[in-house]
């Protein structure tokens, strides 16, 4: 079989560029100035275990948080711990939504802490 020339440089082994006059190494042929062989199907995939996690593996970077972390969400969060008014699962449904608001703004509003104590209030006596 006889080899075809490159048809990107055109068997001179380099290409030019036009405007500031460099050249480099032909990217189709490398250099040889004659056009490759066609390898077919290049496999690209990644074959390390590093690379893909199974479905079976514990996902402990996913796990959220169940206490907040920075002093300003701490102590609301004590605050809601400390109060006698509410029930636990209501305590609870509260911190959760601290860690939340924590982790998606990381600062501490006047408005949601309000929103917060406002909710750890008694429910006030229905008079008739």
């Amino acid at each position: 079989m006889e080899s075809e020339t490159c048809p990107v440089c055109g068997g001179d082994r380099r290409i030019s560029n036009a405007f500031g006059g460099s050249s480099a190494t032909c990217p189709a042929c490398h250099g040889s100035g004659r056009r490759t062989a066609s390898e077919g199907f290049h496999d690209v995939t990644k074959t390390k275990p590093s690379h893909y996690r199974t479905a079976n593996e514990p996902q402990a970077a996913k796990k959220r948080p169940d206490w907040p972390e920075s002093f300003a969400f701490i102590q609301l969060a004590k605050e809601v711990r400390a109060s006698e008014s509410c029930e636990e699962e209501t305590k609870d449904k509260l911190i959760r939504e601290i860690v939340d608001y924590e982790r998606t703004h990381a600062q501490m509003t006047k408005t949601f802490s309000r929103i917060v104590r406002k909710q750890l209030r008694p429910a006030p006596a229905e008079t008739k």
